[in-house]
């Protein structure tokens, strides 16, 4: 049932004050993922060398564990219950929208910022006219969902999108709020110190649900969702002081002073002058003061920041499952069973958000199908539909194809399931493979005919020739 204008107005400033404190978070998230980081304490009495060290030291440590995850979740089909080629939503939706590249910046967001969407549109292929579905991504900053069982309900009961612009000159929101009927357009501006919330227009989508579907990178039986780097921006901020710290004693105290006590203080000013003149690397100090000592102080070691600094690298890395040669660099005496060892954390947690997004790509698959329609309408309601993603472990081309080999020959495994495990195979390669090995089955068949009939031909050749007396079936 279409909600009313007061309706719709109710929703969006009840959930308003949720959705900006989502977005603030999101925000100070995505900071930090840009690289963008709060920058480390420096003294208040600050020379602009102390200033521009300061600006120096910042490091987007964060941004590189989101990219460690991201780089290896990459989706490459979705099968049906029923048979080994990609579903037909999938072939429907997933190429036209662009999808091999605009999953990316879903999962990003979903790993940083804790929560993503996606929001799904009818509309028509611009050269073709075709009816379809248009998949959209939706960040954070721009999109808030609203449960009734946050933790357990497949679609919320109607979202929040919104961006600030100027209204009346002065800074407002245009704001959509969308419900299982339609979406509503309103804008919200402060007058005289309160908010005025003015509806606009609507659009019916008789989805029977928000077409929106929630990429939920960590929640809990309470339904609260976690950023991969929100936790672990104290340790980062920690990082970037260790890395301040470092510079300023570079810069100011990571070389000796050299000293002279006892002179005799100069009496005129040229003297003075004289006496301060810096030093170069092959001046030599005399004095003609008995009481003269020379001595040098000792610059401040650097070791203990550089230690300190690795230190909490390795607790980033340790708490985020990131392999430590990521953020350190790769030592030269690592085996590689070592290195394979180090990637396991992180491919552990590459296999827990495989589950957590899989199971949304496929609730946003059964849901074009239900607004599509036609022939679409069984995959709607197929539950038992897998995503497939793409392998990213790092192994050679020559350990696959052993592995490979050993299963279909020693286990029998079909060699049409092992494909899809070959190191850079994609779902149309199966397919293309599929393709050439039914043309050489068929090809093999038409010439396995023509040589029976070949034979047979000649059998009766020989038949007809001993009928004849004679033992030459040319001859017949």
């Amino acid at each position: 049932m279409l909600a009313t204008q007061a309706t719709a107005i109710g929703m969006a400033r009840d959930s308003f004050e949720e959705f900006l404190a989502q977005r603030e978070q999101a925000e100070v998230a995505d900071a930090w993922i840009r690289g963008d980081n709060a920058k480390p304490t420096r003294p208040k009495e600050s020379t602009r060398e102390y200033i521009e060290l300061e600006e120096r030291a910042p490091t987007p440590w964060l941004g590189l564990v989101v990219t460690s995850v991201a780089q290896s979740l990459y989706a490459e089909g979705h099968r049906p219950k029923q048979g080994r080629e990609d579903s037909k939503v999938w072939k429907k939706l997933w190429q036209p929208n662009g999808m091999d590249a605009r999953q990316i910046a879903v999962h990003r967001g979903a790993i940083g910022h804790g929560l993503a969407f996606t929001k799904l549109k009818k509309a028509r292929h611009p050269l073709t006219g075709e009816s379809t579905v248009q998949i959209v991504g939706k960040s954070a900053m721009r999109m808030a969902a609203f449960y009734q069982d946050v933790a357990y309900d497949e679609y919320p009961m109607y979202t929040i999108e919104a961006e600030q612009e100027v209204i009346n000159g002065s800074q407002g929101w245009r704001v959509w709020v969308t419900d299982e009927t339609a979406e509503y357009e309103l804008i919200t501006e402060s007058v005289d110190g309160k908010e005025n919330w003015t509806y606009i227009t609507h659009e019916r989508h008789d989805t029977e649900v928000p077409p929106i579907v929630r990429f939920a990178n960590n929640i809990d039986l309470e339904g609260n969702t976690i950023s991969d780097i929100a936790p672990f921006i104290p340790l980062a901020s920690r990082i970037d002081q260790d890395t301040f710290d470092r510079l300023v004693v570079q810069r100011f105290g990571a070389w000796k002073v050299r000293y002279i006590a006892g002179m005799a203080k100069p009496t005129d000013d040229e003297k003075a002058r004289l006496q301060a003149m810096a030093l170069r690397v092959e001046d030599l100090l005399i004095s003609g003061d008995p009481n003269s000592k020379f001595g040098t102080l000792d610059a401040t070691p650097l070791d203990g920041f550089i230690a300190a600094r690795d230190s909490d690298i390795r607790d980033l890395a340790a708490v985020t499952q990131t392999p430590p040669h990521h953020l350190l660099g790769l030592s030269p005496n690592v085996s590689a069973e070592g290195l394979v060892e180090a990637q396991a954390g992180l491919m552990r947690k590459v296999d827990e958000r495989k589950h957590l997004f899989g199971e949304s790509w496929e609730r946003v698959f059964r849901l074009g199908a239900h607004m599509i329609g036609g022939d679409l309408a069984a995959e709607a309601a197929d539950f038992e539909s897998q995503m497939i993603w793409k392998d990213t472990e790092s192994r050679s081309l020559a350990q696959s194809a052993d592995a490979l080999g050993k299963l279909a020959q020693m286990l029998g495994v079909p060699f049409e399931m092992l494909w899809e495990r070959i190191p850079g195979w994609t779902s149309k390669d199966t397919e293309d493979a599929k393709a050439l090995v039914a043309e050489a089955e068929k090809a093999a068949a038409a010439q396995a005919e023509l040589d029976m009939a070949a034979q047979t031909d000649a059998a009766i050749a020989i038949q007809q020739a001993k009928g004849t007396g004679q033992t030459d079936p040319a001859a017949a």
